[in-house]
């Protein structure tokens, strides 16, 4: 595999950097273009290999989706039907546009009338011969006025394409049918049943064309199609895939548009993933209300829970709206296929069904104290003491960590590639446990950079704390992002008050305390409040 790092080249007198690569031969037709190009928006080298990278990663799935030709649909058919009229109609008018006028007409045939005469005269050509006239006619042919010559072809041609749409024979429309499969790479076999409905629907879009012709030569430059099928819907056939959707929405987060968590962005994929290969296409546009009902009802059936359903069907949802949205409302004529999609109901537990007692979490902090894993040693210590998600906590840096006067804080950022719940930042006060139990010590002697680093922690963590610490948990078997955050909330009674537990959990304040935390002034009270609250365990002892 070649370096994507090399696929970049500095352009102008701004020194910005483009990623490009070249269209593979066999898909520059599908493409309608020999290479892919994309301004880096940076003139530092080492940022555009970088970026590149992602980009090219990008071009290649392109590719690869093209490449996989997904099956088209009876709905796709007629778009191409659409596609080709739309098409063959803008190029008549662009050539009558370039017709001479009227009077031009007449000096162009009596300059070619003369040209003839002097041809015959020089070649010894008697006026009298007609196959020596025809081929000295031959000549200037294309400055004569044939309308009237291409009306009555047409009038054939018509009358034998209504002929064959009857009699269902394609023969008169085949060479444009293969013509079209061939620019647009399509992924439809010659002589197979979606080659036929293509050749069926471009007959009656020739037809449709053909009459706008005539009309045309009769001054009507207002007709419009008669056939249901060319009055409305989609012109264009929209091959994007599921991937490249979520792929389009990851970049967009990046610049701060619909911003999502990258674990978002991954469990997306894992499900889109898994439909696709359910489905046997990554192709969105392809995607139906029906067969996502039959994948859901596959899924209750395996006795998959309300939830897992529930997330895998909010996920091609969302996906599906993405697409809509890139596309210019385009993707689908109408609206999105999955806006009625019935979902299975949850039975929401009682809080405290979602809550660990004190000897649950007891338990939890001791067993982490046994762990090797950073993640594993660190972050139930952190949930415990801030009711913080699990996965705000995995983002942290080394450089979020900061002390005013004597208290030590870290800062939950919103941002960037990091992001929060609330779409807020916040700065958490470090509980005096969690400085006795070693925290601050592992932050100073950390590399710069992100704490935590290994793969998948949020799902480790959920599994070998159900798994392996707390097996015996009745279900819904809370995990440690809800376990941890309940019990801080209903422990800080008595020492944090209302506003400073929402501001430290993440919880949205409403109404005057909306704006909660807008400066460091409140950070030593808050720590204050902090050190009140409970320790686990009774003491520090590690």
């Amino acid at each position: 595999m070649p370096d994507r790092s090399e696929h970049i080249q500095r352009r102008g007198k701004t020194g910005i950097w483009y990623a490009r690569l070249r269209i593979p031969a066999d898909l520059a037709k599908a493409f309608g273009k020999a290479e892919f190009s994309k301004s880096l928006k940076t003139t530092d080298e080492r940022a555009a290999k970088k970026l590149a990278r992602q980009v090219i990663a990008d071009w290649e799935r392109q590719f690869d989706a093209v490449r996989h030709k997904p099956d088209l649909s009876t709905v796709d058919v007629e778009t191409l039907a659409r596609h080709y009229y739309l098409h063959r109609n803008q190029e008549d008018i662009h050539a009558r546009d370039q017709r001479p006028t009227a009077s031009k007409r007449e000096s162009i045939a009596d300059a070619a009338v003369a040209r003839m005469i002097a041809k015959s005269e020089q070649n010894r050509v008697r006026l009298t011969d007609p196959m020596s006239m025809l081929d000295l006619a031959l000549d200037e042919i294309v400055n004569l006025d044939l309308s009237d010559l291409h009306y009555g072809n047409r009038q054939i041609r018509l009358k034998d394409l209504r002929e064959h749409q009857v009699s269902r024979n394609f023969a008169l429309i085949s060479h444009e049918a293969i013509a079209l499969i061939n620019a647009m790479s399509l992924p439809i076999e010659i002589g197979s049943g979606e080659f036929n409905i293509l050749c069926d629907r471009l007959i009656r879009a020739e037809i449709e064309l053909l009459q706008r012709q005539n009309e045309r030569d009769f001054g009507n430059f207002c007709g419009e199609p008669t056939d249901p099928l060319l009055r409305a819907g989609k012109t264009k056939l929209d091959m994007r895939s599921l991937e490249s959707i979520i792929d389009e929405q990851e970049n967009r987060s990046r610049r701060g548009l619909g911003v999502k968590a990258a674990s978002t962005f991954r469990k997306y994929r894992a499900i889109i993933k898994e439909f696709s290969e359910w489905r046997k296409s990554d192709r969105a546009a392809s995607v139906t209300e029906e067969e996502v009902e039959r994948w859901r009802d596959e899924l209750i059936d395996e006795e998959y829970s309300p939830k897992t359903v529930r997330d895998k069907m909010s996920c091609i949802k969302s996906v599906l709206n993405w697409g809509q949205k890139h596309s210019g409302r385009s993707l689908f004529s109408d609206r999105s296929p999955l806006e009625a999609l019935e979902l299975p109901e949850l039975d929401k537990p009682e809080s405290s069904q979602l809550t660990y007692t004190v000897a649950q979490a007891e338990t939890v902090l001791l067993a982490s104290r046994e762990r090797s894993l950073a993640y594993q040693r660190w972050v139930p210590w952190m949930l415990a003491y801030s009711g913080a998600r699990v996965s705000e906590i995995l983002q942290l840096t080394k450089e979020d960590f900061f002390k005013i006067g004597e208290y030590w804080f870290y800062h939950i950022k919103h941002g960037g590639e990091r992001s929060t719940k609330t779409k807020k930042s916040r700065k958490v006060p470090v509980h005096p446990a969690l400085i006795d139990e070693g925290l601050i010590g592992f932050v100073e002697n950390a590399p710069k950079g992100n704490l935590f680093a290994e793969k998948r922690m949020d799902g480790n963590l959920r599994d070998w704390v159900r798994a392996d610490v707390l097996p015996d948990l009745p279900k819904p078997k809370p995990g440690p992002n809800h376990g941890f955050r309940h019990l801080f909330e209903d422990l800080r009674y008595g020492s944090i008050d209302a506003e400073a537990s929402n501001y430290i959990t993440g919880r949205a304040n409403k109404g005057s305390a909306a704006g909660y935390g807008k400066s460091d002034v409140m950070l030593p009270v808050l720590a204050k409040q902090m050190e009140q609250f409970p320790r686990f365990l009774g003491s520090c002892t590690k």
